[in-house]
């Protein structure tokens, strides 16, 4: 995929995707430089000398907003390690292994934290084939994101990562099949996937090894809802515990952009746009606000498509809807616009992203 990256952003090693044609302010002279060219420093030292909002780089040779394969396969082990310590929860393995499996998740929040930017599209989180891997590793990466986003502790972040990850852990004493199965569940049967909140706390307060309540309070009530619709306690707005209020939003997020036996996958944009508008309904405003900051379907530098059939680059993401950010067409582009503010544009959209 092809991304736009402003001049002073460019890295020594990238490789240009489009021709460069200016005239360097400092000397006079005509600067060429074709696609395919990796830049040097000497290069990006004459890009800064020419009048140019930024150039087209090879995405695939850095890509800013992505977590690095060499990190993914790090949390893909780790959470090999961790998995392997609750597989067999419900049969005393993980009250033995919960102190080890600490100290792994401990790692996986580390490693998470560490990187710079925290902003992620949902190609970023596709760390593995299995779909419950996937799943409780994309809730873990977006509620750590979240957390960092509401300025929480380290300790506490752990913790809300910690409880993201096992969520579901009491999906191990339901009936075999069940959650595989490749067609709408029926009343009955959702009524008996409705227990696994229920299980999974029983199981963690099983635990020889003490946990903290809020992480026994995230698994059991990440499926209430902020109106009081949810379950397994019919609990209403700051009712719900924090953790359970966060894992939420992510779990929706992971399990709306995943496909399923019985539907597709949800884009990332219509995932995004389903949350914004269950907000203060579903879910806690405040958390959605952080969510939207951290989870973006249209990184900056991304080509996109517009319903006007033209073509933009994203320039910019606003902070309030990452849906409408700040573009410029790539035809002409000194013509800048803002989608959330610019009234000319509120019937433009975004269809689509777009390889160049």
């Amino acid at each position: 995929m092809i991304k736009f990256v402003s001049v002073d952003r460019i890295k020594p090693g990238v490789t240009l995707a489009r021709d460069i044609y200016g005239i360097d302010t400092f000397t006079g002279h005509i600067v060429m430089l074709r696609a395919g060219q990796t830049l040097t420093m000497a290069h990006i030292t004459k890009l800064m000398g020419l009048d140019l909002q930024g150039v087209y780089i090879n995405e695939h040779i850095t890509k800013e907003t992505i977590i690095p394969d060499e990190t993914k396969a790090e949390m893909v082990r780790l959470f090999d390690e961790f998995h392997a310590h609750i597989d067999n929860a419900s049969f005393g393995l993980y009250n033995e292994r919960i102190g080890e499996a600490s100290s792994i998740l401990s790692d996986f929040v580390e490693t998470v934290l560490n990187r710079d930017d925290l902003t992620f599209n949902i190609e970023n989180l596709n760390f593995h084939e299995n779909i419950q891997y996937n799943h409780a590793l994309s809730i873990a990466v977006i509620c750590i994101a979240i957390g960092k986003e509401l300025r929480m502790n380290r300790g506490d972040i752990f913790e809300l990562a910690f409880a993201a990850v096992i969520h579901d852990i009491g999906d191990a004493a339901l009936p075999d099949g069940l959650l595989d199965k490749p067609a709408k569940l029926t009343e009955a049967e959702f009524d008996e996937v409705k227990k696994h909140t229920k299980e999974g706390y029983k199981i963690l307060s099983e635990a020889e090894s003490p946990l903290s309540e809020h992480i026994k309070e995230g698994v059991l009530s990440h499926h209430e809802r902020y109106d009081g619709s949810g379950y397994p306690n019919g609990l209403k707005g700051k009712a719900i515990p924090l953790f359970a209020r966060i894992i939420s939003v992510a779990d929706v997020y992971s399990a709306l952009t995943s496909a399923r036996p019985y539907r597709s996958a949800y884009q990332a944009a219509e995932a995004i746009e389903y949350i914004m508008g269950n907000a203060g309904r579903q879910f806690d405003s405040g958390v959605v606000k952080a969510f939207l900051k951290v989870v973006s379907p249209y990184p900056i530098g991304s080509c996109v498509k517009l319903s006007s059939g033209e073509r933009a680059v994203v320039a910019e993401q606003h902070p309030k809807n990452p849906l409408r950010p700040v573009i410029f067409l790539i035809d002409d582009p000194t013509a800048v616009i803002d989608l959330y503010n610019d009234k000319c544009f509120y019937n433009v959209v975004i269809t689509d992203l777009i390889d160049d």
